[in-house]
């Protein structure tokens, strides 16, 4: 969605009208990595004395339009904050994402009138219906580009393979070699091979072996002393995961930073919490049912 020069039956507030003679509405963005996710920092500067107060008022908010063409992603973030921060999911957006600033109208507004109005419309009062837009800024365009690599494909270091003793009922978790070796018995490693044919599962398959599994790995390290973990700085899976808890989220597996993370919910994000999608496609499967 491009702002585009258009007239309204009321002053609005914008770079290309002079339907106010003085007051301004600006807004910095700021994208930031959080994780694989993208964090958008929004910090709105807004002079004119009159929408401030309507704002302050819960009649009008600063409204941001979200929209990614490639993606088909569109979404709208409101707030009555100057400083304001949004969380977008990486799975959600690629390529060019638009970010329109508005101030928007969010109640039935009676009487609107600013001393900062265009010498033409002194002394007239507008009525502005809930939804109106009373101020835009400038657009902001964001190129998300995404990095397909093995940082961004941690599931390569695992390795799902059966357990050779027919006696073992529960999954096991072996980091020793190259990559981290998930062992399943050997009824549930049959399974799991015929499920993962299935691309739509992955994110359920996921859930259940590979997020646990890396649970397992973080506390072990977490509890390590630092001389054993250079003992497996060697291994794929350790060189991976390092690079990846460096790039993404900033944390050293050498510090004591590392080590008071929440190992549950850092292996979630990891791997881009799967959980997520897992639930979805499992609601979707069931009301699929249902409506049957």
């Amino acid at each position: 969605m491009e702002i585009k020069y258009r007239l309204y039956p009321y002053p609005v507030l914008a770079p290309y009208s002079d339907d106010y003679s003085s007051g301004r509405f600006e807004v910095a963005i700021d994208p930031r990595k959080e994780g694989y996710d993208l964090q958008i920092d929004f910090a709105a500067v807004l002079t004119n004395e009159e929408l401030k107060q309507l704002i302050r008022s819960g009649q009008a908010k600063y409204v941001y339009h979200l929209e990614c063409a490639r993606t088909a992603f569109r979404e709208v973030f409101q707030t009555d904050k100057e400083m304001a921060s949004h969380l977008i999911s990486d799975k959600k957006i690629n390529g060019e994402l638009q970010i329109c600033p508005f101030i928007a109208a969010v109640k039935d507004i009676r009487g609107y009138a600013s001393p900062d109005f265009h010498e033409d419309y002194q002394g007239v009062s507008f009525e502005i219906e809930a939804g109106c837009i009373l101020a835009t800024g400038k657009m902001t365009t964001l190129d998300i580009s995404k990095d397909i690599d093995e940082l961004a494909q941690l599931p390569s270091i695992f390795s799902i393979t059966k357990n050779g003793d027919a006696e073992c009922r529960q999954m096991l978790v072996d980091y020793s070699g190259r990559k981290i070796l998930i062992k399943l018995p050997v009824e549930d490693y049959y399974c799991y091979k015929q499920l993962s044919k299935t691309p739509q599962l992955q994110a359920i398959l996921n859930s259940m072996t590979i997020i646990p599994a890396l649970i397992y790995v973080l506390e072990e390290l977490k509890r390590m002393p630092a001389e054993e973990r250079e003992e497996n700085a060697g291994s794929l899976w350790y060189r991976v995961l390092a690079k990846t808890l460096a790039k993404r989220f900033a944390c050293d597996v050498e510090t004591q930073d590392f080590e008071e993370q929440d190992a549950v919910s850092l292996a979630q994000s990891l791997i881009n919490n799967p959980a997520s999608d897992a639930f979805r496609m499992l609601a979707g499967g069931i009301s699929g049912g249902d409506d049957e």
